[in-house]
């Protein structure tokens, strides 16, 4: 792919002195992620963000999230200064490479990323609808919905598993710490009927995952989790083929803000089963 990136533009590991950068990137592009999920990717993969630098400044971000068959490319983020000049393709490029041969490259990408990914090689899977509330139905608690438990987790994990197709351990663990209120399971202790978690936000609180075997699990985990957060507003990414599903989402008063295509380069060998998933994490991590 063509581009012609200044020769005073180089790319780095990205580190924790470069977190106010990645952040203030985030909130130039209105973007909702905060410093604890620029921590998570560090985290996760200590060698695996990068930045963009030119005259000693961070113009660009690119974040990877291993997850064994496959790694989440995300964060894809130039400063709007120095757009146009192929900042964007470079970092995507780099972060492309750092992903194995022998593993799959995924991402969620925005409208306007996309004909920059299938330059490069990705192939659509299905879209997904960003939702957001700002004043959500008044709603009550459903039947059968209580906070986790430490005893959810084995049924969890083997849930998650079934859905995204590989386990992912360490971030839902993270999830349920950071905000432990959103945290909601359906059904008695272990069951693994259905689960959701939520994190909190620069703009909005993000819903998800949210992984139910049916809209009607999904909707009491969302109504009871609304009824114990009147007074917030929430995003949801939901995928645009859970059609019963979408209905009720709006009907709880969200309103759809923009979509995003999922795709991914290389042989998928763990798609999991995407019926089961109500509301992902975030493009970010998938």
């Amino acid at each position: 792919m063509k581009r012609n990136v200044p020769s005073t533009v180089s790319v780095r590991e990205m580190t924790s002195l470069d977190l106010s950068a990645g952040l203030s990137l985030c909130r130039a592009s209105g973007w909702n992620q905060t410093q604890r999920d620029w921590q998570m990717f560090l985290a996760a993969a200590p060698h695996g963000a990068l930045v963009a630098e030119e005259a000693g400044r961070v113009i660009g971000t690119v974040a990877t999230m291993p997850y064994g068959p496959f790694t989440w490319i995300s964060m894809v983020l130039v400063d709007p200064s120095a757009r146009g000049r192929g900042v964007g393709t470079l970092l995507l490029e780099h972060g492309v490479a750092l992903v194995p041969d022998h593993v799959t490259a995924r991402l969620d990408a925005t409208e306007s990323g996309e004909p920059l990914y299938r330059g490069l090689g990705f192939v659509a899977e299905y879209r997904i609808a960003r939702w957001f509330v700002d004043a959500p139905a008044r709603v009550t608690p459903a039947s059968g919905v209580r906070p986790f438990e430490r005893a959810d987790w084995a049924a969890v994990h083997a849930l998650d598993r079934r859905a995204f197709g590989v386990p992912r351990v360490s971030l839902l663990e993270r999830l349920v710490d950071d905000a432990p209120e959103y945290a909601v399971a359906l059904g008695e202790p272990g069951d693994g009927r259905a689960y959701l978690f939520g994190r909190h936000g620069h703009d909005r609180e993000q819903l998800g995952p949210l992984i139910a075997g049916s809209p009607e699990a999904a909707t009491a985990l969302v109504e009871t989790c609304l009824a114990h957060h009147v007074d917030r507003r929430f995003f949801i990414d939901v995928p645009q083929d859970q059609h019963a599903w979408t209905r009720v989402v709006s009907a709880l008063g969200f309103v759809v803000e923009r979509t995003f295509l999922r795709m991914h380069r290389g042989v998928m060998r763990a798609p999991g089963e995407p019926a089961l998933v109500y509301a992902i994490t975030g493009p970010e991590f998938g």
